[in-house]
């Protein structure tokens, strides 16, 4: 087998050299990735999160795909050394993680978020711990390719020990909706799997099915958003209890009880109460939401089983765990003894750990969000706005820090306008100037409430604000000051 590849060699000599290299490398890397993948969703995702996740399965390039792939990325010029091959097609070996909704694509997003991030070998991280090669990222949802195709990918990889020393996978991962995974299953054979140029026809037509299952997306996404606010009520809000509760409640209602008094004292960090009512309903079937056991409101239920459970406040409500933690030490490199502000607040990190959908920034990332979203926020807004003024807005921020060169994810702007409005009780929603000031203040009673950060700790308040607003300075008139 020859040492290296040129513009000489042949399928059959790339064939060999693939014919060793899938076994020894690539089909353990991809088994580890997947098993890594499924680990880490596991243990990131509450279980009511888990079951939108549909399944995780993987896949290594035929040889003649593989080979296709070389000779279009090479354009002609002389293919690279057979052990570079891997690092120039990074896809030869690919993940597929199926969801349900468009949202869930961004969760999926925010828990690879927790892998470090690597874009050349030097970087990778040792041993078998997955990475991330965010320049690889292709965003086909934002942008479909011209046959109608969507979907999220990333590159990512990891070691295999090959002959007793670590060799890097290179990997591609796709997250698509249910809806994406069946456009691709409808024409992935036909459209990709043959040399030959496809008749007009099958691209008009496969660009029109993609086209009306993404409109069918949408419209699944506004869906879920209205069941969404339907379930937070049947937990949060109290309706007043039956008259008389029906027998078999009463049975019931113990079972209920000491379920929910076993997750009290185990817990060990807030849990949301629409995740721990999706648990209940898990042991005792979806029907004992219609009343909660005939006391009204999953919350009235929660307060009879645990009289001293405490609540944080906010429209998303988390139950606090039975231990109350010292949220005020200031060790060395917390908080309280870090100046500067271009660095996470460790108040942050802790807060992300309950709420893993709260942005990561460095604070003049976040400056140039508030720029983004204030200027398509309506210059006289209404005292409300509905799921799809959300995420029109988030789009139209989006879109433009795309253009300005300092892109965004949707999913921070989407964050961003959601707790905006949950801010207590306003009479108007804020003007464009007002937002960083009303985001941090949300922000900073959703830690106190949390247990993340206390009240009387003002430095550490003053550094979180000054990382989401830009600067101290920029805090004067607050009761941080």
């Amino acid at each position: 087998m020859p040492a290296s590849a040129t513009e000489s060699t042949t399928f059959a000599e790339f064939g060999s050299w693939y014919d060793d290299y899938v076994p020894s490398v690539l089909e353990p890397g991809l088994q580890r990735s997947i098993e890594a993948i499924e680990r880490l969703l596991a243990e990131t995702l509450t279980e009511r999160d888990q079951v939108r996740i549909h399944r995780v399965a993987g896949r290594v390039k035929t040889k003649q795909r593989a080979w296709r792939k070389l000779r279009a990325l090479a354009a002609g010029a002389p293919l690279p050394p057979l052990e570079d091959i891997p690092a120039m097609v990074h896809d030869l070996a690919g993940v597929r993680v199926t969801c349900t909704n468009l949202r869930d694509i961004e969760m999926v997003q925010e828990v690879l978020d927790t892998l470090p991030a690597a874009a050349d070998r030097a970087a990778k991280p040792a041993g078998n711990q997955l990475w991330i090669n965010r320049s690889k990222e292709q965003d086909y949802v934002l942008v479909p390719k011209e046959s109608g195709y969507r979907g999220w990918h990333i590159g990512f990889g990891t070691n295999v020990e090959v002959d007793g020393r670590p060799v890097p996978v290179h990997c591609e991962l796709q997250v698509r909706t249910l809806l994406q995974d069946t456009w691709g299953e409808l024409t992935h054979v036909d459209t990709y799997s043959k040399d030959a140029a496809l008749p007009a026809l099958v691209s008009v037509l496969s660009t029109r099915m993609a086209d009306l299952l993404a409109t069918m997306d949408d419209i699944a996404e506004d869906l879920r958003t209205e069941l969404d606010r339907v379930d937070e009520e049947t937990v949060t809000v109290d309706r007043d209890p039956s008259p008389a509760p029906d027998l078999a409640d009463i049975a019931d209602v113990a079972g209920a009880e000491a379920l929910l008094q076993a997750r009290w004292r185990g817990l060990e960090q807030p849990l949301d109460l629409a995740s721990l009512a999706w648990e209940l309903r898990q042991a005792f079937g979806p029907e004992v939401s219609d009343e909660w056991f005939g006391l009204g409101s999953f919350k009235r239920l929660v307060r009879q089983a645990i009289p001293e459970a405490e609540f944080s406040t906010g429209r998303q409500q988390y139950l606090l765990p039975a231990e109350a933690q010292d949220v005020d030490p200031s060790p060395p490199g917390d908080d309280e003894g870090s100046t500067d502000l271009s660095a996470v607040p460790v108040a942050a990190e802790r807060l992300r750990r309950i709420d893993r959908s709260l942005p990561l920034l460095e604070a003049k990332q976040w400056s140039q969000l508030f720029a983004n979203l204030g200027a398509v926020w309506p210059e006289e807004p209404p005292s409300g706005l509905t799921a799809r003024d959300i995420n029109r807005l988030s789009k139209l921020a989006r879109d433009r820090s795309e253009r300005a060169g300092t892109p965004i994810p949707r999913r921070h702007f989407d964050y961003v306008v959601k707790a905006v409005l949950a801010a207590e009780d306003p009479a108007a929603l804020p003007g464009a100037a007002e937002l960083p000031v009303v985001f941090s203040d949300v922000i900073l009673e959703r830690m106190r409430s949390l247990r993340v950060l206390g009240e009387k700790n003002r430095k550490g308040r003053r550094l979180v604000r000054a990382w989401l607003v830009g600067g101290i300075e920029g805090d004067e008139g607050t009761n941080e000051a």
